[in-house]
């Protein structure tokens, strides 16, 4: 019983896809984190992750420094890095500030869209499969090999990707399966 156990093992790691934020908002500049900068808060009764600024109302967050929160995501969505444009007007125009100190309102389809280029990298995860298996001979002939197969044997957490308009990660799901631990015998004769 001690002896002649095997072990084989697969596994799986990925660094993450490149993405983008969502089409319907504009980037007004880098929106991107460190990840010593993204902060963990409670919104609307669910546990999020800042993983990029997004476009949320900051002040509905509990359980984090509001400053440090509203240093990287405004209270006031024009000063937002990444807002809807300013179509009060309906004209779909944004107000350029010239070398000169000028302004002039421009049309979006004259601006370079920065929406378009994936400049992210959503979050990576990994994975382990292992079977531990040992053959035992009943008779001449006739053999039983007894197995137990572990997937996701370390049950290591995956997590979502941040929603592409707010920036938020919900830390109360994951994207990974559970632990899974399967015994199987086969009989040989």
């Amino acid at each position: 019983m001690i002896g002649g156990w095997q072990i084989a093992t697969i596994g799986t790691w990925a660094s993450g896809f490149w993405s983008s934020v969502s089409g319907g908002r504009y980037l007004f500049g880098d929106p991107t984190l460190d990840e010593d900068q993204r902060l963990e808060f409670e919104l609307g009764g669910t546990q999020r992750r800042l993983f990029f600024r997004g476009d949320f109302d900051p002040t509905l967050a509990s359980g984090v420094d509001q400053g440090a929160l509203q240093a990287l995501v405004p209270a006031d969505r024009s000063q937002r890095v990444l807002r809807p444009l300013n179509t009060t007007d309906g004209s779909n125009r944004v107000p350029q500030v010239l070398s000169d100190g000028s302004v002039r309102f421009t049309n979006v389809a004259e601006m370079v869209n920065w929406n378009q280029k994936n400049f992210y990298r959503k979050p990576g995860n990994w994975n382990a499969d292992i079977s531990v298996f040992k053959n035992f001979a009943i008779t001449e002939t006739v053999n039983v090999r007894f197995t137990a197969d572990f997937f996701n044997a370390f049950n290591v957490p995956m997590d979502l990707a941040p929603n592409a308009t707010s920036g938020l990660q919900d830390l109360s799901r994951q994207a990974n399966e559970p632990r899974i631990i399967q015994f199987s015998l086969r009989f040989n004769w």
